[in-house]
């Protein structure tokens, strides 16, 4: 399924886009408390688009469910191999950024901690249990919420499969099941005096959008993807430059990703996205660091206007991270995912068996 690749290559421009949009605010963040101000000015269109980045977490959590939705017959060893391959894939990377921010910013004061850290955020940090806590914790590792909600969705898997038997109109009406419960969630912590943020970042927030990748893998696998594949495009730009609530828009990515895993577009499945997408969990984790030196490089390429800023700071993000990102792949993520494949079997080898 080249096309998935490709999907995690736009979610992953997507987020940056949403960070490098909000110049100063984003880039300074990681290291000390920034004000709204400090923010760019940019037309009101390019806000929006700018905004919808911010949903390319939840494409990545969409391509995630679906993939691993697919492949846990590929796991025939049991829970433990299961574990043990998703423990690979994710801690490494993210233990290395947790050692390397805390190592650049200490534990002052900075956004979702105004009062600093402590040892204990960061020990709550380096287990995944940012997001179930919401607080101080969040700003260890900058976008480490994200992580701690895919661990999440990594150990509810199993049982969540072993619920649903298979069976779409179950895991429909399991996802149904979990919008209203979310909501509920929300409105409950909502009248606690839980901040936003700290609700949207929430588990139980995020599990509809990993069970409608779930509910998306049942289908793909029961129906033929449609054969056009400028309309699964164009679909991919409306959701992900049209303003919407962030339910529809996860809804929106569960049909594409569908599409897109039967019926690959060419752009999505093109080199280039393959490749973005390879290192895409390596660029997340590292381009937060290289906002502030690639913001102020863009100011002095194009310094008279916000707008013309961003068209410079954006790219200089993304070739950077990218850069970056080829090494920690290759030396972080790679020997740890190797290496777990050595001690778990293959459905290959135990086939003769």
């Amino acid at each position: 399924m080249p096309a998935l690749d490709g999907l995690r290559g736009v979610a992953i421009l997507m987020v940056i886009l949403h960070h490098a949009a909000q110049g100063a605010y984003g880039a300074l963040a990681i290291f000390q408390p920034v004000g709204p101000e400090a923010m760019l000015s940019l037309p009101a269109w390019l806000v929006s688009i700018g905004s919808t980045g911010q949903y390319g977490v939840e494409l990545f959590f969409v391509v995630s469910a679906f993939t691993l939705t697919c492949r846990m017959s590929d796991h025939p060893g049991g829970l433990g191999c299961y574990a043990l391959r998703r423990l690979a894939r994710i801690a490494p990377g993210y233990w290395a950024a947790l050692l390397g921010y805390t190592a650049l910013a200490g534990l002052g004061p900075r956004l979702s901690a105004e009062e600093g850290l402590t040892v204990a955020d960061v020990a709550v940090a380096a287990v995944f249990g940012s997001a179930w806590r919401g607080d101080a914790s969040v700003a260890v590792v900058p976008g480490g919420w994200s992580v701690a909600c895919e661990v999440a969705f990594y150990v509810a898997l199993p049982l969540l499969l072993a619920i649903i038997d298979g069976k779409l109109l179950r895991s429909a009406l399991l996802t149904v099941l979990a919008m209203l419960a979310a909501e509920a969630f929300r409105r409950q912590a909502l009248l606690a005096g839980t901040a936003e943020f700290a609700i949207h970042i929430h588990p139980a927030t995020q599990a509809p959008v990993f069970l409608l990748g779930v509910t998306a893998a049942l289908a793909a696998r029961r129906f033929a993807a449609p054969p056009g594949q400028g309309a699964i495009l164009a679909l991919l730009v409306m959701i992900v430059l049209a303003p919407a609530p962030e339910l529809l828009f996860a809804a929106g990515a569960a049909v594409v990703t569908a599409c897109a895993a039967g019926n690959p577009p060419a752009f999505l499945a093109s080199r280039p996205m393959r490749r973005l997408g390879e290192v895409s969990y390596s660029m997340y984790l590292a381009h937060f660091v290289l906002l502030l030196p690639c913001l102020r490089l863009a100011e002095v390429v194009a310094p008279h206007a916000d707008g013309w800023t961003l068209l410079a700071h954006y790219p200089l993000v993304v070739a950077s991270a990218f850069v970056a990102s080829l090494a920690t792949h290759r030396w972080i993520e790679t020997p740890f995912i190797a290496w777990a494949a050595r001690l778990t079997p293959s459905r290959a080898a135990l086939a003769p068996a």
